[in-house]
């Protein structure tokens, strides 16, 4: 394990969420045991990296910007300098490494031909995940888009991880490989631990059942959904309150906001903005509910990390590891979260006992450590593949 340099690949860094999460988390562990590695990036925040400076950090002399690029056509283009960006900085730098970790797109497009070894952890097949309703020339773009990228996973990614079942069978379909399953770790000493009375106080949540949704306030998180469900549920449970805990500046966001103002809903939704992780976790102790409706892209931690405080999650049938959920028996998995919520309201102890069950599953089964240890011996394994199929090419020639 000494030998192995590890360079770590990630669009931006600006945003700390679940992608960004399991960077960070990679590259400790590696650094514990030795590992010389490096996040390299287009941009990161003064904030993560300032809790972060013990990590090696590459960005470009030139500023880049994180923007959704899925929002119209033009924006989309943006991709090609970001990966011209990501290229010419892993040129300078991959010759001192001996394998590539790639992580979300367009990273996936970058290391062509940059003679490494590449293990892509993908969260997600490249999609528009943010935009369920594209312009003509943004799903032209698209399809053509799936070709190239196909065509750049197949011939130039050693090797991909994924997290679940349901991404192994999306990786399969749209690339027609398998793919190595390891689900990501949860912070289970930090997040089994918070203070609720300082959430109560801040959100004037006493008295309330509180719902609370944690994420990017996006179309595939599915926000808009959860509001019109307090909507409905407020005739029974009067003293409802719904949490959205999460970046609240997009174009969605603003359309959910308009919602709940023409609906009066005022009293019973708040948008908190981007808090801090030690917000989320006293959040996660005071609230009742976690409401996960996202549909089938990101949002993988929340459920587990609510989990660690003991409180009953709803996930959607869509959600990407509603599955394990399903199979482990520690969360209500559905479509229909208006009966699910009013369930738990009048069942809490049938629930609650559920969500103990999965605390422990998540403290024995969902450490970063597990995670970690897969990931380094995949990357161990691509490098042997790639050295292989190497030798195997130049026997040919022979």
């Amino acid at each position: 394990m000494e030998r192995l340099k590890v360079i770590i690949v990630h669009p931006h860094l600006a945003i700390y969420g679940g992608a960004e999460t399991v960077i960070i988390k990679l590259a400790q562990y590696l650094k514990k045991k030795g590992v010389e590695n490096a996040i390299l990036t287009l941009s990161i925040s003064p904030q993560l990296l300032d809790n972060h400076n013990d990590l090696a950090f590459i960005t470009p002399e030139k500023k880049y910007s994180y923007k959704v690029r899925s929002i119209n056509f033009f924006s989309a283009m943006g991709l090609v300098n970001e990966i011209l960006g990501l290229r010419t900085l892993i040129r300078k730098n991959v010759l001192s490494f001996d394998v590539i970790n790639v992580h979300n797109f367009p990273a996936t497009w970058s290391i062509v031909s940059m003679n490494r070894p590449c293990v892509w952890t993908c969260n997600e097949p490249p999609d528009l995940w943010n935009n369920p309703t594209p312009s003509l020339p943004l799903r032209a773009a698209r399809d053509i888009g799936w070709q190239v990228d196909r065509i750049m996973v197949n011939n130039y990614i050693t090797s991909i991880c994924v997290a679940d079942e349901f991404n192994a069978n999306r990786v399969l379909e749209r690339y027609g490989r398998q793919s190595e399953i390891v689900p990501y770790g949860i912070e289970y000493d930090f997040f089994c631990k918070g203070d609720k009375e300082s959430a109560v106080y801040k959100f004037d949540l006493e008295g309330k059942f509180v719902l609370l949704q944690v994420g990017y306030i996006s179309p595939q998180k599915n926000q808009l959904e959860s509001i019109n469900w307090v909507k409905r549920l407020k005739e029974h449970i009067p003293n409802i309150k719904l949490i959205l805990a999460g970046s609240d500046t997009s174009p969605y966001a603003r359309m959910c906001k308009a919602y709940v103002l023409r609906n009066n809903l005022e009293n019973y939704v708040v948008f908190t903005g981007h808090l801090s992780k030690d917000s989320i976790r006293d959040l996660y102790h005071a609230c009742d509910i976690l409401l996960h409706p996202v549909l089938q892209q990101g949002g993988w931690l929340a459920p587990f990390e609510a989990l660690c405080a003991s409180k009953p999650i709803v996930v959607s049938c869509k959600m990407t590891a509603s599955n394990m959920i399903t199979k482990e028996k520690i969360g209500v998995v559905t479509d229909n979260f208006i009966h699910a919520v009013f369930d738990i309201y009048k069942n809490p102890d049938k629930y609650l006992n559920m969500a103990r069950k999965g605390k422990q599953f998540v403290a024995k089964e969902l450490t970063w450590e597990k995670f970690c240890e897969k990931t380094i011996r995949i990357l161990e394994k691509a490098i042997n593949t790639y050295i292989g199929s190497r030798h195997s090419i130049r026997g040919v020639g022979r």
